[in-house]
């Protein structure tokens, strides 16, 4: 049944509207919705370009040979290998689902998914692993801007930034961590009771205690009475660029704890 519809403002009146037609108006919003059900939800769901599957704990993701071997030259190596050279389905062992779905949604071009704070040091790894090299400067890059606001500068962050310069050979990174931890504003004392304090190579650990002048078995001790000097260096004298650069070829020739 047609219903007519008329509203009159004094002299003016809108034009009528037919309940047939808005019936009809509403039909290209429905076909979008439906459309825009209809795509496929990337990596999980299978598309036109999908042409290899990563297997990741049991679970599939659908990409491309172009987009991996553009990004990883430790991937190409894999895809060209005679064990999966003409295989569709490639297994990557101790990899994490979540993880391997981030660095796609990463590194495809039609997505380009910023770095999160929750995600920048495992994709660092993985940047690391397969060699992406353009990507692992792009974290360090992230964490160096992350680091310029000093209400970043806490302890827990700083020493997570200082660990992963370290293992993965970052030296901005590595400079930037050091010359923040050896202000005397910045206590030891809090970045030794830290638990991350513990993942760093026993050279760091001689080096910011000589930075600082405190040793772990200083903090253990009872608190000193207040007008004791503490007999702690001005570490700000120690780093310069000159001495950073020496201590960080050093760094890699130490035992690591």
């Amino acid at each position: 049944m047609t219903s007519e519809l008329k509203f009159n403002f004094g002299n003016m009146s809108l034009s009528t509207i037919h309940s047939d037609d808005m019936q009809d108006r509403k039909c290209p919003r429905q076909n979008a919705t439906e459309a825009r059900s209809e795509k496929n939800v990337p990596f999980i769901e299978e598309d036109a370009f999908s042409d290899i599957v990563l297997v990741v704990e049991g679970k599939r993701l659908y990409t491309s040979r172009s987009l991996l071997s553009m990004s990883s030259p430790v991937l190409t190596r894999l895809l060209q290998s005679p064990e999966f050279k003409e295989k569709r389905d490639i297994p990557l062992t101790g990899k994490k689902h979540e993880h391997i779905l981030e660095l796609l949604y990463i590194l495809h071009p039609a997505y380009q998914r910023k770095l999160s704070d929750q995600s920048i040091f495992m994709i660092l790894s993985l940047a690391e692993e397969y060699q992406i090299w353009n990507l692992k400067q792009k974290c360090e890059e992230s964490l160096l801007l992350c680091l310029n606001n000093e209400k970043n500068q806490n302890e827990e962050l700083l020493l997570k930034c200082l660990h992963a310069s370290d293992e993965f050979k970052l030296f901005a990174l590595w400079t930037k961590c050091l010359q923040i931890i050896s202000k005397p504003s910045l206590s030891m004392t809090s970045l030794q009771r830290s638990s991350g304090y513990e993942n760093l190579s026993r050279f760091l650990k001689s080096m910011l205690e000589a930075f600082k002048g405190t040793t772990r078995e200083e903090v253990l001790k009872p608190a000193t009475h207040p007008t004791m000097s503490s007999g702690r260096r001005d570490s700000t004298l120690f780093v310069n660029e000159t001495n950073l650069k020496k201590a960080y070829s050093t760094s890699f020739t130490q035992t690591k704890s």
